[in-house]
């Protein structure tokens, strides 16, 4: 009997839990790991060091583990293996006082961290493609353990100090290596095209649509760096900012919710169409500094500006890359849209010095390249 057959719904569990125990690390890790930090001792200068070393790292070993992954044929050992090392090294953080033991800690976890969120989701596509999971319905369990990391580790972290901080991520890593151990390993693809496309009209369908999700994805860069002092300056409460980052986070679930539908009837280059519209309509609105009322209907259009995108670019390389060249090939354009993400979020400083809210209008600007590449995307895949 089949892994289809015998373990579908095992595999669907163990996909949801593997999402969700990642993405409860990373929803620690974002908001309260800077605490954790100044807790430390380190200084804002040091913080902000500590906080780029995990982004240069996985620049590095993002595209390797990609290849190795592929090399190897073996996705879901892969997975385990990095899994394991992450947790490891992210427990050492207890023990870390310096900075340069901090650096040096976080930079190793960063190699096997970072990369895992790329092959993770090369191999659920690769589930998605058999027939044993809804990729979208998997996904979004990673959305919802990041909104509850985010409301667990606030009242935990009130209740037992910053401390707690490094024990949250490493119960959420160790979940992790559980729901890697629970799922099965997949066979070693043969080694052709895909079926019924030219490789030379998909690579460049892969191309223009990995750099026009790269560019959405980084129109988010000046939000996620100063909405919420933003926000909070122009004086909305601390909770009404956290209610403003769950509605977006709530409307991203609900796109994953649909995604398999969405994706089947506009494709994923529709999909990049449709986040990058819905991008340049919510960062206009933003630029103009709304009031609240505005404002909340503008993150409910996070669903499309990020998970659409998000969906879109997934299932991009699931469509037009090979099967075996699957772990590299999400790999790659996690790397890509890490690296203009970097970029944009080094520009936003300065453009928010000079434009304050009015720096949206660029974040809209690159929606609009993101949307016509996309467009140029389906015009390739129609030739």
């Amino acid at each position: 009997m089949t892994i289809g057959e015998a373990g579908r719904f095992p595999v669907r569990a163990a996909m949801g839990l593997a999402y969700g125990a990642q993405f409860f690390a990373l929803g620690v890790y974002l908001p309260f790991f800077p605490l954790w930090l100044s807790a430390r001792g380190l200084s804002a200068e040091d913080i902000g060091l500590a906080v780029a070393v995990p982004l240069a790292t996985r620049l590095v070993s993002t595209p390797l583990l990609g290849f190795l992954s592929d090399r190897l044929g073996r996705p879901k050992a892969l997975l385990v293996l990095l899994a394991s090392f992450t947790a490891l090294t992210m427990s050492l953080l207890a023990l870390a006082q310096t900075l340069l033991a901090i650096l040096l800690v976080l930079g190793i976890a960063a190699l096997a961290w970072n990369p895992g969120f790329a092959l993770l989701d090369a191999y659920a596509t690769r589930q998605a493609r058999a027939g044993r999971i809804d990729y979208g319905r998997s996904r979004l369990w990673g959305s919802v353990a990041f909104v509850a990391a985010n409301l667990l580790g606030g009242l935990v972290i009130q209740q037992t100090g910053p401390g707690a901080v490094v024990a949250l991520m490493v119960a959420g890593y160790v979940s992790y290596v559980a729901a890697t151990l629970a799922l099965p390993e997949l066979a070693r693809p043969a080694s052709t095209a895909v079926p019924g496309l030219d490789w030379k009209q998909a690579r460049s369908i892969l191309v223009v649509g990995v750099l026009a999700a790269a560019l959405v994805q980084a129109s988010h860069a000046t939000l996620y760096a100063f909405s919420s002092l933003h926000w909070s300056r122009s004086g909305l409460s601390l909770t009404a900012v956290g209610l403003l980052w769950s509605i977006g986070v709530i409307s991203e679930i609900v796109v994953f919710r649909f995604g398999t539908k969405l994706v089947r009837r506009v494709g994923p280059l529709g999909l990049l169409m449709a986040g990058a519209g819905i991008g340049v309509v919510r960062f206009a609105g933003l630029a103009l500094d709304p009031s609240l009322p505005v404002l909340v209907a503008l993150q409910i259009l996070h669903g499309g500006t990020f998970g659409a995108t998000y969906l879109g670019q997934v299932q991009l390389i699931a469509r037009y890359a090979p099967e075996h060249r699957a772990g590299s090939a999400q790999s790659l354009a996690a790397w890509v849209v890490n690296l203009t993400m970097s970029a944009a979020s080094l520009a936003s400083g300065p453009l928010w010095a000079m434009l304050g809210p009015g720096a949206f209008a660029v974040s809209a600007g690159l929606a609009a390249l993101g949307g016509g590449l996309a467009f140029m995307g389906v015009r390739r895949a129609r030739a």
